[in-house]
């Protein structure tokens, strides 16, 4: 069911829901009251579907998906599968890689082939180490420690961004 019939349903309960309430202030008998309860029932039931079905078209729409890709891949570390965005969204296969084809094409991330499966790389929400390396003798060192010499050569150290 598309938008259009969620939202006839969400009309179609409008009537149910005022006669309810009408046959529910003029209940003087219990037949009356039942009718009131059942019509009530009927437009609550109506009115909660179109609502649910109408926020979950919402909810899979192309730009709420995007938006909802680039968050999980933040998530992630920066690495996104087709097979990850279909989880988290309930979509289809063919959905979820229309999507991050999309954001590829944007330029939003890169596909990469892994030997078992296919990775989307969101470069700018991947993690940057730093390091403290001697370039002559190779000594790492942490970045934490306040050094500026290499302890075993004596050359000056230098900050590399991975």
């Amino acid at each position: 069911m598309k938008k259009l019939g969620a939202i006839l349903l969400a009309v179609l309960s409008i009537p149910f829901l005022t006669l309810g309430l009408i046959f529910l202030i003029g209940a003087t008998s219990l037949s009356r009251g039942a009718t009131a309860i059942v019509l009530l029932a009927a437009g609550l039931a109506l009115l909660i579907y179109a609502i649910r079905h109408l926020r979950r078209l919402a909810s899979i729409s192309p730009e709420a998906l995007r938006t909802g890709a680039v968050e999980l891949a933040r998530r992630m570390g920066g690495e996104l599968t087709v097979a990850q965005l279909r989880a988290e969204y309930r979509l289809s296969s063919e959905q979820a890689a229309e999507v991050l084809e999309e954001l590829t094409a944007e330029g939003t991330c890169e596909r990469d082939r892994r030997p078992d499966r296919i990775v989307y790389v969101f470069q700018g929400l991947q993690e940057s180490v730093t390091r403290r390396v001697c370039p002559y003798c190779g000594t790492e060192l942490p970045v934490r420690e306040a050094l500026n010499k290499c302890p075993n050569c004596g050359a000056q150290l230098e900050l590399e961004k991975s």
